[in-house]
């Protein structure tokens, strides 16, 4: 285990729930047959905390890997779209802000609604070819980690900001205390960090292990997120609950001990306390469920396949988590429509990805939605689809 310590308490006292064995990088798309014989496959395993119930990946795998290529452009999703709009809305006219950095920017989907709107908006990420995808739409995103150089380079170019937000990139990293101390030393003293971040509570009821892949090192409460917080000079002042990736939360942090937190912060403290979110025992009764799940949907799907054709839709981290876990080789193909996957073969099962016309042409007997979260967008897109539609989670269902 290369972490002896919980990334949100420092707490030395980590259990392990799940193993998931060997799997091959969700984001690990190839694109040519010929890189099969180079592919690699990692060890996964997910810890809890004993103390602050953090949800955790201890044995990271190299950035450089997991990102140098990276194939999710955020502005290929409509429903991601949407919830842009909306969050620049809520960063420009509730929060005030007119200047405004981003960590994990993607291809700049957010950058763009904050610009329309008339903020100073600067993007970062690790991806050299996601943030080109930005800067191609005349917007501004450097490439690097958001860590103290990378803020003392932007407090050079921008100077103090009054927003510094990441959105479902924040778990993604090692070391969170760092960008937490990059985000303070470019924030104006009344300025609001803003965190999204996939929501261990909904991880828990919807039973949302596909979402536990490498490059998800960590999936926060709100009790372990103010830990974490407060151990770097932050105080939780609001918070959401989102329907972002089948359950997000929006944190708004601030460096001003003087703001008194709204009553949603009570609320969902008390939620947690009373579901026992944060206890070991919690996570170790999810850990026996994912097990007894995989292996049900294995083998009832494996028996399908046996009597008819199927595809899968939606060639997210999910699906990668769901037909490598679940031995899924059978399937013919994976739609999904983001120019950036059409073409390749998924991680592990080098199942093609193809754009959603060759579903028409396809007709196949049953359609896994391994992007379930996006089902209803999807079944409204795919109207016309004659076969059975099968949804492994959060629920696994036939109709």
């Amino acid at each position: 285990m290369k972490h002896s310590l919980c990334r949100a308490c420092s707490s030395a006292r980590l259990a392990q729930v799940l193993d998931l064995g060997h799997l091959p990088l969700a984001g690990g798309f190839l694109t040519s047959w010929e890189q099969i014989p180079a592919e690699r496959r990692y060890p996964l395993v997910i810890f809890v905390c004993c103390d602050c119930g953090l949800v955790q990946i201890v044995d990271p795998i190299d950035p450089g890997i997991l990102f140098h290529q990276y194939f999710f452009a955020s502005g290929t999703v409509g429903a991601l779209v949407q919830h842009f709009k909306q969050y620049a809305q809520f960063i420009v006219g509730d929060l005030k802000a007119r200047s405004v950095v981003e960590f994990g920017c993607n291809d700049g989907v957010l950058l763009e609604q904050l610009v329309k709107l008339g903020a100073a908006a600067l993007g970062v990420d690790l991806s050299e070819n996601i943030s080109e995808k930005a800067r191609a739409k005349g917007l501004e995103a450097l490439t690097g980690a958001f860590d103290q150089a990378m803020a003392e380079r932007i407090l050079q170019q921008a100077g103090r900001v009054d927003i510094v937000t990441g959105s479902n990139c924040f778990a993604h990293n090692d070391r969170p205390d760092e960008i937490l101390d990059a985000a303070r030393l470019i924030l104006k003293e009344d300025g609001f960090l803003c965190l999204e971040v996939m929501y261990a509570g909904d991880l828990a009821s919807k039973l949302q292990w596909d979402t536990l892949y490498h490059e998800h090192l960590n999936v926060y409460s709100l009790g372990n997120l103010k830990t974490l917080l407060h151990r770097k000079g932050f105080g939780i002042v609001d918070v959401f609950h989102l329907p972002m990736h089948a359950g997000s939360l929006r944190v708004i942090a601030s460096p001003n001990p003087d703001i008194s937190p709204s009553e949603r912060v009570a609320a969902m403290a008390e939620t947690e306390a009373a579901t026992r979110l944060n206890e070991e025992a919690t996570w170790q009764a999810f850990g026996r469920t994912v097990t007894r799940t995989i292996a049900v949907v294995e083998h009832t799907m494996a028996d399908i396949a046996k009597q008819g054709r199927i595809w899968a839709y939606g060639a997210s981290g999910r699906a990668a988590m769901w037909l490598n876990a679940c031995k899924m080789g059978y399937i013919e193909s994976i739609v999904d429509a983001s120019p950036l996957r059409a073409g390749t073969l998924m991680p592990g099962t080098h199942t093609p990805v193809v754009p959603p016309p060759a579903l028409r042409k396809a007709k196949p007997d049953y359609l896994l939605v391994t992007a379930w979260n996006y089902i209803e967008e999807i079944r409204r897109k795919e109207s016309w689809y004659p076969g059975v539609w099968v949804t492994p989670a959060p629920r696994f269902e036939f109709f």
